[in-house]
């Protein structure tokens, strides 16, 4: 440690030899830490093993139904997983390749994949001149 001209003799090897702590701790939240009480003691019920957002039908406390598979949200994560920020660009321009190739089930399966990333941007390319 480099010598400072207030720290003499013992004061400044004492300094030296203190080690310091670091502590991450979340900010202070009476209603966490009364709840982490409460479950110490078994007074919390179970919760939900659903998210708010995943029963998007659910108004009146009914249970959704289960939603099938669904395979185009499969290949959209996969042309995602491939494309990254710009699988939206990409889309299109596969669905715009595939409009002038004439295949207009690979057009309406490009524009379905770019719904799923970016709605606005898909119906306005399905009703574009280029697309349609």
């Amino acid at each position: 440690m480099a010598s400072h001209p207030a720290l003499i003799g013992d004061a400044e090897t004492a300094l030296e030899s203190r080690t310091m702590s670091v502590r991450f701790a979340p900010a202070y939240n009476p209603a966490r830490i009364t709840g982490w009480q409460a479950g110490w003691r078994g007074l919390v019920c179970r919760a939900r093993a659903q998210a708010a957002n995943d029963n998007p039908g659910s108004t009146d406390g009914a249970e959704a139904p289960i939603r099938a598979f669904d395979p185009i949200l499969a290949e959209a994560l996969r042309h995602f997983a491939v494309h990254g920020l710009g699988a939206v660009d990409a889309a299109l321009d596969e669905a715009a390749s595939a409009a002038a190739s004439g295949d207009s089930n690979a057009k309406d399966h490009w524009l379905a994949i770019t719904h799923m990333f970016d709605r606005r941007r898909a119906v306005a390319a399905a009703v574009d001149s280029d697309l349609v």
